[in-house]
């Protein structure tokens, strides 16, 4: 709270948990967080979390897959003309994979797939949507409304394609939509509107090209087709692609069976995992020196016939895998195709782009200089931590074309990765939304909050639209991560009230500190077991009195955001807040191969400069009594002690340590990385990135030798000593594959953040107790 407001003669009113909730229910939350009453949103919010806790057994969810992706009734039999490359006509239509267009563009955490048929079904002939077609029909208004209704976000995109199937499909074909999988444009029309889009496909869907191309097996008679079939734009050239990968796959996993050699058995049986003297020169090279992956390809049983992990192999009802190879070649294809359009891309959306971290958006966005909005949505390496980096990416973009004259990036729509856990019953299985693994309540709700607190303010600064609208992604997003029932709603009520606090109003004070109390009441809520006694000595004599800055970010905000005890166990200038802590553990986590691909961004940028601070957005004027930026130093002088004489005594002065960022814990550093033109014509810099494709392929054959070993060891061999391979492993044994397991939560007795049960269990409870 800022100096003036405690000198207000005002008296503190009385207020606490039950006064808090009283003046929630009079008064509404503010209108811009969402119209609806606190009891509607805890009624919601636990229907809600009823339906999503509900999980099938293994056995089920795969049936159930096996029904939801699987044959449709078979369409009669046509003649259609066969070229030299094959059959061209429509694929059979096994499974989901058949109308890549329509089902693209209905996917978003927000929108069920599934029921998009049937909420369209029959509209087409209400007469009040006619004039919305006929205005969208227009040749020169139509492609404005249209760049105007994108600007607006995915959801509004969705709200209007699902008033009728004729209006759907004028949005689909009157924008850019480019298929990242097949690298190439869906639709090209002249608009200022791009879509990157990453169709899913079934197995079956992929398997159906096997079957039309038999001799893709044999690459040397294969060849010189296939050119020819990628050269004419061919539609099934990406499952060809995929369907040569696994092939390639396996032919490097027999080769590098044979040269990783292991005397002592397998790897994880024995205590011994160094690497065996006999492996071959060559594949020590090839695998840079990795131990385990060496010893995973040495412990292969032979492979005399197609692996089991080629994803290809059994029934065609799952979801296809794009191979990690062709997604950095198609990244590189994208990035170039930006470049080759950026004189007329002005609204820009990414859904679901693998490999797409925070570097190559910045990559992205800095080369396209007239884009003044963004949309990303569900990317998989883009974690929610990631919106302070691209906020600050945006102020350092509008500052420079302020300089130019050029239009600025206005709106940010975001939908962060949202974790939904493995898909099935186990014992572990858990929906924690914004991470994979459980992480400590200490640090995830102090976290949690602190970065929604800098965004907020951040955004407010730079005046961002769309982030913290209410019908957009990213509170869409906020409000699914498991959480207290109220705890964003209130939050962000909390922190409008404060800024709207006029300087002379004469309660000032107690509009403030009764806001700062429900600004900070969900981390309490999450983390102190009662708070039915806070008045009057933690309203009056605690809260809002004591500030520490970060040693990390150099930000000072209230303790609350602090994990536990920072205030009287860490000397001042060591401190670093929960959101710095909660950033760090998001790019640190290691699920889905995410480390691995990390690393290969890396390699794609060897100048990047990984512990430099971005340009910091400013944070909102208003809001200094609850965030402010205290310092951007980075480098702590040498201590002095400064010495004077007293009454004939030596005296030397106390020294304290100053407070600035010198501790960063965190890499979300955009600095040194490669410029959008370089990619796309510089020959070094792509050389390198094409380089990378090469190092993409070792970890998809090392990350299938891991899936063959499970499959190979399924169970425990107790005559032989060999424990299941698996059970070794904390992904189970299956990284970035649907049955991937999620760590366990801790025996340390710390508690963890919520899951979608413990957050139902804490609706329940605070809903019931009115709080």
């Amino acid at each position: 709270m800022d100096s003036v407001d405690e000198d207000s003669p005002t008296p503190i009113s009385y207020y606490g948990i039950h006064e808090s909730r009283k003046r929630l229910e009079e008064a509404g939350f503010h209108p811009s967080v969402t119209p609806m009453a606190p009891k509607e949103i805890e009624k919601a919010v636990i229907a809600y979390l009823n339906d999503q806790v509900k999980r099938e057994p293994r056995k089920d969810f795969y049936e159930s897959q096996r029904l939801r992706l699987g044959a449709r009734k078979p369409r009669k039999k046509c003649n259609k003309t066969r070229g030299k490359g094959g059959d061209k006509g429509r694929d059979k239509g096994r499974g989901k994979g058949r109308d890549k267009g329509r089902v693209v563009l209905t996917q978003g955490p927000w929108f069920n797939t599934k029921n998009f048929k049937t909420a369209i079904v029959g509209k087409d002939s209400v007469t009040h949507f006619s004039g919305i077609l006929a205005v969208l029909q227009h040749a020169h208004a139509g492609p404005l409304i249209l760049d105007e209704i994108f600007k607006d976000g995915h959801k509004s995109v969705m709200s209007l394609s699902m008033t009728s199937g004729k209006i759907f499909g004028l949005v689909g074909s009157n924008i850019k939509r480019w298929d990242f999988t097949a690298a190439k444009y869906i639709a090209n029309p002249p608009s200022s509107v791009m879509v990157v889009m990453v169709p899913r496909y079934t197995v079956g869907d992929i398997q159906e090209a096997q079957e039309k191309y038999p001799r893709i097996i044999y690459p040397e008679n294969w060849r010189d087709e296939r050119r020819r079939m990628e050269f004419e734009d061919h539609p099934d050239i990406y499952k060809i692609r995929s369907i040569e990968m696994e092939h390639i796959y396996f032919r490097w996993g027999g080769v590098w069976r044979e040269t990783c050699q292991r005397a002592a058995g397998p790897y994880w049986a024995s205590e011994d995992e160094t690497i065996d003297p006999r492996t071959d020169e060559a594949a020590v090279e090839w695998w840079k020196g990795n131990h385990r992956a060496i010893n995973v390809m040495g412990s292969l049983k032979p492979l005399e016939k197609m692996w089991s992990a080629n994803q290809l192999e059994g029934n065609g009802y799952k979801p296809h895998t794009m191979p990690y190879t062709l997604a950095v070649e198609n990244l590189i294809k994208l990035m170039q195709e930006l470049f080759s359009a950026r004189a007329h891309i002005r609204v820009l959306h990414l859904h679901d782009v693998p490999f797409l971290d925070r570097r190559v958006l910045a990559i992205i966005l800095r080369g396209l200089h007239l884009v003044t909005m963004v949309g990303i949505y569900n990317c998989p390496l883009i974690h929610f931590g990631d919106v302070i980096p691209i906020l600050d990416l945006i102020h350092e973009i509008n500052i420079q074309r302020r300089g130019q004259n050029m239009p600025e990036i206005q709106d940010f729509d975001f939908f962060p990765h949202f974790n939904k856990g493995m898909p099935y019953q186990h014992d572990n299985a858990a929906t924690y939304g914004l991470s994979w693994s459980p992480v400590p309540m200490d640090i995830a709700q102090r976290g949690f909050y602190a970065i929604i607190l800098k965004a907020v303010l951040k955004s407010k600064a730079m005046g961002i639209g769309q982030l913290f609208s209410s019908n957009h992604a990213f509170v869409e997003y906020l409000t699914k991560v498991p959480n207290t029932p109220l705890g964003v709603f209130g939050f962000l009520d909390a922190i409008y009230r404060y800024l709207e606090v006029k300087k002379d109003d004469p309660t000032r004070t107690n509009l403030k500190l009764q806001a700062i109390y429900d600004l900070v009441k969900p981390i309490r809520l999450a983390l102190n077991d009662n708070l039915a006694d806070d008045w009057p000595k933690y309203y009056t004599k605690l809260m809002a009195k004591t500030l520490l800055c970060c040693s990390s970010c150099g930000y000072e905000t209230f303790e609350e955001f602090f994990p536990a005890g920072s205030k009287n166990r860490l000397p001042r200038h060591r401190r670093i807040c929960g959101g710095c802590h909660l950033q760090r553990y998001l790019d640190e986590e290691c699920d889905h191969w995410k480390m691995q691909k990390k690393r290969l961004i890396d390699k794609l940028c060897p100048d990047w400069k990984r512990e430099a601070f971005n340009e910091d957005a400013p944070l909102f004027e208003e809001g200094a009594g609850l965030i402010r930026l205290k310092s951007t130093e980075t480098e702590r002088p040498l201590p002095q002690f400064p010495a004077f004489v007293v009454d004939g005594w030596l005296r030397i002065s106390p020294y304290f340590e100053p407070l600035m960022r010198d501790n960063k814990i965190h890499f979300d550093s955009l600095a040194g990385l490669p410029s959008l033109e370089d990619v796309a014509l510089d020959l070094n810099t792509m050389q390198r990135w094409y380089s990378v494709v090469i190092l993409a392929l070792r970890e998809d054959v090392f990350r299938r030798g891991i899936h063959e070993l499970r499959n190979q060891y399924p169970t425990d061999n107790k005559k032989k000593r060999i424990p299941a391979y698996g059970s070794t492993r904390i992904d189970g044994g299956a990284p970035d594959h649907q049955d991937e397991l999620q760590p366990k939560k801790g025996y340390d007795g710390k508690k963890c953040f919520y899951d979608q049960k413990a957050a139902l269990k804490a609706a329940q409870w605070m809903t019931k107790r009115q709080w």
